[in-house]
Order: C-alpha cells, then structure tokens, then sequence
C-alpha cells in the first residue's frame, strides 16, 4: 500500500503557513471549520472565472477577515465592487456568529508558480474537449519559463473519451517530495466532461527555502 501525505500539509510552518488562522476551543472548533469549508466552497464555485489561487481566513473577537488571492481582481470585485458586497453578504449568513466580515482581493503576482491556477487552466481546456497532451505540454512549458524548477501534471479518467480510463503524467525537472525544505505547492481539482469526471493534479516546485541560523545554533554537518 502506498503511504501519501499531502505536500503542503507535510511541510507546514517549513515553507508554507496556515490557510486559516484562528483558535477555538473544542465546542467551537467543529462548527467554525464547517463554516470555513462552506465560504472556501462558496468563493470557489463564485470565482471560478476570476482563478482563484489562495483564500485565507483570519478571525478575530467578532472579526472576520477573508482575503482571496486571484488572478483577475477586477472580475472578482465586479463594476463598482458590487461583486465583492455581494460576497460579503452571503459570507455574513454562513457565518452567523460574526459580527463584522472584511473581505479582500489581492492579485497573484505569479499565476503560472501556483497550483490552483494551473490546474484550473488545464480543466477548462479539458472541458473544452482539447486533447490533454497538448493541455499539460502547454502549461509544463509556461510553468518552467515562468521560474519554476520541476513541474508534474497528472490526470486520470477518460481520457479524449477513451472507453478504459487511465492515468497520464508528464515531468520536468525534478520534484522532491521527501525534501521538508522543498517549496513544493499542490492541488488537485475534478474536470466535468460529456465522457465523465478527469482528475487533474499538478506538483510545482521553486527551490528550496534554507532556514536562518540563530546565534549558537549548529550548522549542517556541525556537533
């Protein structure tokens, strides 16, 4: 059996930090994480046009803080920030036990690095009935001039209609998995096609983040 573990939960606090930042105790953990997944799901399905790459929830004492990085903010704010008001409003009556919602749009200076934004390029080309080959040799290539060091997309179904599903991977550069220090992002995403659903999932990796040294710690290699 193979032992998974998601890249960016394996490297938390190494070289990525929480999507939601807030404490609650154990009665209201549960009901604040079900309100958490209701807005991610809601600003998802809202903003697909806008690509939507990161949404980060703070909250404070009768706080709640919603920033959402995209790559086209002006759809996502709409004509006048119309768009955004509206979003508010129904973030307001997920979360009844808030007093003030703050939401925020902020542009994602490198749409072609993130793993949200390259795996929902490649389903809207697959639900455009584009082959995958070309879809996937496309994004490798724009993600490797865009910096990145080793890129990996997968997707698995039926593929081009084919009557036996199956799953196809191409690679470049590398990819360390088991390396904490790797800044690796992830995501995985589900493709909706007149022959079925297509999973789709892309590995990006940038380099590695090497932690500062503090006075009197010991170096690699150093007792």
């Amino acid at each position: 059996m193979g032992q998974k573990t998601h890249p960016k939960g394996f490297r938390l606090k190494q070289t990525t930090t929480w999507d939601a930042i807030w404490y609650a105790d154990e009665k209201q953990y549960g009901p604040r994480l079900v309100e958490d997944l209701k807005i991610r799901r809601l600003l998802e399905q809202e903003l697909r046009s806008a690509q939507v790459s990161r949404v980060e929830i703070r909250r404070y004492v009768g706080r709640l803080i919603v920033n959402v990085y995209c790559v086209r903010v002006g759809i996502a704010v709409g004509r006048g920030g119309s768009r955004r008001e509206q979003l508010r409003r129904r973030i307001e009556r997920l979360a009844p036990s808030v007093g003030e919602v703050h939401l925020d749009f902020y542009e994602e200076p490198h749409p072609d690095l993130s793993a949200p934004v390259v795996v929902n390029n490649i389903i809207a080309q697959l639900e455009k009935r584009i082959n995958f080959r070309r879809a996937l040799k496309q994004q490798l290539k724009r993600c490797l001039q865009a910096g990145a060091q080793g890129v990996k997309l997968m997707v698995a179904g039926r593929l081009n209609g084919a009557e036996m599903s199956r799953t196809e991977w191409y690679r470049r550069g590398r990819i360390p998995l088991h390396t904490i220090r790797a800044k690796i992002d992830y995501a995985c995403d589900v493709a909706r096609t007149v022959y079925g659903s297509i999973g789709v999932k892309a590995w990006i990796y940038t380099g590695e983040v090497v932690p500062e040294r503090t006075m009197g710690e010991p170096g690699v290699g150093e007792s």
